[in-house]
């Protein structure tokens, strides 16, 4: 995914048709499935791994249901934007454990912020600073 895409969402055809299904087809509380689409957006923009860092693991599967789709195979793992704006990714990245920050294992202190690129930076420096590096 590029910084500057063409096309809000990049999805096949058959995966556009079935998440426009899900939405005609849903009952329950709208702004879950609002939230789900805004997930979707953020997800193919910032990767499938920020938005673990942004949602818990019942949000994260309610979005996914509503849509009718795993966020793992229609965003990125991880883009440009994700590496350079997600607080929460670049620290998991220092310390070298994505998953024990999503299963609560290590705390991260706001890692649901997007920020600047330099704003990520300083961040990951106080991580340096209280690790004695």
């Amino acid at each position: 995914m590029k910084d500057n895409p063409q096309r809000l969402l990049v999805l096949d055809e058959e995966t556009e048709q079935k998440i426009l299904s899900r939405m005609a087809d849903f009952q329950g509380v709208g702004t879950t499935l609002e939230s789900a689409i805004g997930a979707l957006v953020m997800g193919q923009y910032f990767g499938w791994r920020v938005l673990k860092l942004l949602h818990n693991p019942a949000t994260y599967r309610r979005y996914e249901k509503a849509l009718g789709i795993k966020f793992s195979d229609v965003c990125p793992e991880i883009t440009e934007l994700g590496k350079k704006k997600s607080i929460g990714y670049a620290i998991t990245q220092k310390l070298g454990s994505f998953w024990a920050v999503i299963m609560g294992k290590k705390k991260v202190p706001e890692k649901g912020q997007i920020a600047s690129e330099a704003e990520v930076k300083r961040r990951v420096a106080e991580i340096d600073k209280e690790e004695g590096k």
